[in-house]
């Protein structure tokens, strides 16, 4: 992907594909009637925004909580500079697991591995988190439960 400053058609269309998509037959007819275009248009831009790597994916999003799985927990690991590979292989592998990054350690905090855990129950958490100990020999971690949600939103970025 180039650096290249988006046009005001594609930062319109990023914009209305940040938000939720109208649940009828043509998602994308007010927008093209706003943007003095037609459907045809508004959907080949999408697809040259995602080609050019502007749209890393497109989908939904499925509301944890509503599914069942009320156990959530970020795990925060010590992972040694030479078995960071090996564990993030084996936790992107994880179902149970949406998110996965690694960050630098700082003086107060000395974890570099995140690790967004979804289970049914906070046993299924544990039985994670219990895999990829036996499968790493990692065992500095921390389990960090959610109490209480704030907010959940998808991002919106400003364009």
């Amino acid at each position: 992907m180039k650096n290249k400053i988006l046009n005001d058609f594609q930062k319109e269309i990023l914009r209305f594909l940040q938000k939720d998509l109208p649940l009828e037959m043509s998602p994308y007819a007010a927008l093209a009637e706003k943007l003095n275009t037609d459907e045809t248009a508004i959907i080949r831009e999408i697809k040259r925004l995602k080609a050019q790597g502007y749209i890393r994916r497109f989908g939904a999003i499925l509301n944890h909580r509503k599914v069942g799985l009320n156990a959530n927990c970020m795990c925060v690991w010590n992972v040694p500079e030479q078995k960071i590979s090996k564990v993030a292989k084996l936790a992107i592998g994880k179902n149970q697991i949406s998110h996965c990054y690694l960050r630098k350690i700082s003086k107060k905090w000395s974890y570099n591995f995140y690790t967004m855990i979804h289970g049914r129950s906070k046993q299924e958490c544990f039985d994670v988190v219990a895999d990829l100990l036996a499968k790493t020999g990692v065992d500095d971690y921390k389990m960090l439960f959610t109490k209480k949600q704030f907010k959940k939103t998808s991002p919106e970025y400003r364009l």
